[in-house]
């Protein structure tokens, strides 16, 4: 796949922009406000150390990285691969923390999450491979470079579930990750393209998830039946009951 894109820069530059332009819109609209909503307004805190956090990663831990494709061999070498891939693994293990995060929400969160992550997991998954062919390491050490981001992925997954962090805080960095990801990585590659090309690209991301937000609308599934039993109860029996009244 990288040996096809690297003669195809346009084609990565739509996919970061789309998923540039679906991240802002699901962290804005859906993830931010569960954040909220499950650890309370000092979760704004920890969505800016979650932006903070990939900053650090990016140009304080890992020298020299972008994200796009990887040309400029005389300015790395394999320790900077390494690193790129330590950076990027970092990135992962997050990433599927917050899908296991927002799927014990018990609503739809965990779908437009995992829809994001999938979508910014190509061009991440190009770039690293792209680095590792840059710095020496051959198509299989590209190909190993990629698998590590998806194993990293699926451990920070187990781990969520296993050790059961709090969601809110979980959520926020996710937020805050997102946005950094989206904003600071993707958008820039898309605006290589010149004049709508990029624009088209990010509004095509903010279409998927308007659509994706319809087709999984903001329900938490079994909240109603473990509070307010009384009141809710009543309401939603005479809601349902309602269709039926005029049923001989």
């Amino acid at each position: 796949m990288v040996r096809f894109l690297q003669n195809r820069a346009s084609i990565m530059r739509y996919v970061s922009g789309m998923a540039a332009g679906y991240l802002v819109s699901v962290t804005i609209v859906r993830i931010t406000p569960e954040a909220l909503h499950y650890g309370g307004e000092q979760m704004v805190f920890w969505i800016l150390g979650g932006f903070l956090f990939v900053h650090v990663i990016e140009h304080g831990i890992t020298p020299h990285f972008h994200y796009g494709e990887e040309s400029h061999e005389h300015e790395g070498s394999a320790t900077t691969g390494i690193m790129a891939l330590f950076g990027l693994s970092l990135h992962s293990f997050l990433d599927g923390m917050s899908i296991t995060a927002a799927m014990r929400t018990q609503s739809a969160l965990g779908i437009l999450v995992f829809i994001g992550v999938m979508l910014h997991r190509i061009p991440e998954g190009a770039t690293i491979s792209s680095i590792f062919l840059v710095r020496g390491f051959g198509s299989r050490g590209a190909l190993m470079a990629a698998g590590t981001l998806t194993a990293t992925a699926l451990l920070g997954a187990f781990c969520q579930d296993i050790f059961k962090i709090p969601v809110g805080p979980v959520l926020a960095i996710s937020a805050g990750l997102a946005l950094y990801v989206a904003c600071a990585d993707l958008l820039p590659q898309a605006h290589k393209e010149r004049g709508w090309k990029s624009t088209t690209a990010l509004v095509a991301g903010v279409l998927l998830f308007v659509a994706t937000n319809i087709i999984f609308p903001h329900e938490h599934q079994h909240q109603h039946s473990t509070t307010n039993v009384g009141q809710d109860t009543e309401e939603r029996d005479h809601i349902h009951a309602e269709p039926h009244s005029h049923i001989p």
